[in-house]
């Protein structure tokens, strides 16, 4: 990170651990859909929407900790290492304060909210059954995201590997064992699922506690100086952050309503795109990595006062990119069949060939993906994360018509409906490049 060339190699030391290890609930999420394949197409489809209905309140958390690795990451590039112990105690009591909210939510709430979207009685009843284990994970996960937020931001992401390799560990082995009765432990079905992953949570939990105090990071950036809000600091924190949350919520509910609309499709549209999900989350990992990378770099080069450097990192981010997703683009054009069957074995019913067609249409929206949310990043590593908020609020109203116009009037085919993925991020990618190209973020103070 103190290379002012900001090079290939640079680059890549920063974004590969994030690339490896900052995939939590995609890995998560992966494993369960991965073990529900197995049981039936029922559970299947009932993992894949209460995962997504978790994963969305779980996104709040997510985008306030990407708003606080940008501050960390702008402190980090003025040297004020004093005021990052602050940034990341504050912090820490928001999101654990934020997990019991959610929690809550999620309890009272859930039921109502997935009982008015979900048509079929079979699939709700198990999504419950799942999203009754799940929620109480939620604190876990949100601990997790502040430290998350303090490594990454202070360029020293390599923990992230270890905890989520732990955490995916924990997860496949207790999932194997709870689902299906094994070495001991009762048959649990779709509830012993949801319990493996939330217990996962506290796997990883454990590691990133241990190894701040073991490498003596609580003293060197004075971490847990406080257990009160410091409100200033909080005022500040939450400027910053939470125009960030705010527009990760607004993506991932786009993702879940786009999904209501398969659901309205048929059971079987809905396993297609459960699976076709899982194969997306995954190969987007390099580009998340890629993502997290270039708002840190944007906003320590902003910090180190290099703002004509921005646009060269931003070009040289979005190329290597492109090169990480031409691989995917490949196994998914030249042996489809056997990347989905990766993810799910032809016993559910054909839904191996079913896929192929709508594998091929998110292998296309990977394309535009790697290129818009490098730009996209670009917006928010600058600081202008209100801005970023506009943006993404107007580019999902558009993607949501489209789902609806193709998916309830129209009633495409599934594969259809995903036209709306490649769209959604051409339109991304356009509106995030003019604003770049335009300047309006420099001189931007945070």
């Amino acid at each position: 990170m103190t290379q002012p060339n900001y090079s290939v190699s640079s680059i890549l030391k920063l974004a590969l651990p994030i690339i490896l290890g900052g995939i939590a609930q995609n890995v998560i999420l992966a494993t369960d859909v991965f073990f529900m394949a197995r049981v039936d197409e029922i559970s299947l489809d009932a993992v894949g929407l209460a995962g997504l209905f978790f994963s969305t309140v779980y996104i709040l958390g997510l985008g306030f900790s990407t708003g606080v690795q940008i501050l960390i990451a702008r402190r980090h590039g003025e040297k004020a290492n004093h005021s990052i112990g602050n940034i990341f105690d504050n912090s820490l009591i928001f999101l654990f304060c934020t997990s019991l909210v959610l929690w809550v939510a999620m309890e009272y709430l859930g039921p109502p909210v997935l009982k008015t979207l979900i048509q079929s009685e079979a699939v709700y009843e198990k999504a419950i059954l799942f999203l009754d284990q799940r929620t109480w994970g939620i604190t876990f996960a949100m601990i997790n995201l502040a430290f998350r937020a303090f490594y990454i931001g202070t360029s020293k992401p390599g923990i992230i590997i270890w905890s989520t390799l732990i955490m995916a560990l924990t997860n496949i082995f207790l999932n194997d064992a709870l689902i299906f009765g094994k070495y001991g432990f009762p048959a649990l079905g779709i509830e012993g699922s949801a319990i493996a992953s939330s217990l996962s949570e506290i796997s990883a939990m454990i590691i990133f506690i241990g190894y701040t105090f073991i490498g003596k990071f609580n003293r060197a950036f004075n971490l847990f100086g406080s257990w009160k809000l410091n409100v200033p600091v909080m005022k500040h924190i939450v400027k910053i952050a939470s125009p960030v949350m705010f527009q990760y919520f607004v993506s991932h509910a786009g993702w879940f309503l786009f999904f209501i609309v398969i659901e309205q499709s048929g059971e079987r549209a809905l396993a297609i795109s459960v699976v076709i999900r899982m194969i997306y989350m995954f190969q987007m990992v390099p580009f998340w990595g890629f993502m997290s990378a270039t708002n840190t770099m944007v906003s320590f080069a902003i910090g180190e006062g290099r703002s004509a450097e921005v646009m060269p990192i931003l070009r040289k981010i979005t190329g290597m990119s492109i090169v990480a997703a031409l691989p995917f683009m490949a196994l998914n054009f030249i042996i489809p069949e056997w990347v989905l069957g990766l993810a799910v074995e032809d016993k559910t019913g054909g839904i191996i060939s079913d896929s192929v067609q709508t594998l091929h249409v998110i292998t296309i929206a990977l394309f535009f993906f790697a290129i818009a949310m490098t730009w996209f990043s670009g917006v928010s590593g600058s600081g202008n994360t209100r801005t970023a908020l506009w943006i993404e609020t107007t580019t999902i109203a558009m993607y949501l018509i489209v789902a609806w116009f193709l998916g309830i009037f129209l009633k495409e085919a599934v594969h259809i409906i995903w036209i709306t993925e490649p769209i959604y991020f051409m339109m991304l990618g356009m509106i995030s490049y003019i604003y770049m190209r335009s300047g309006k973020w420099k001189g931007k103070m945070i």
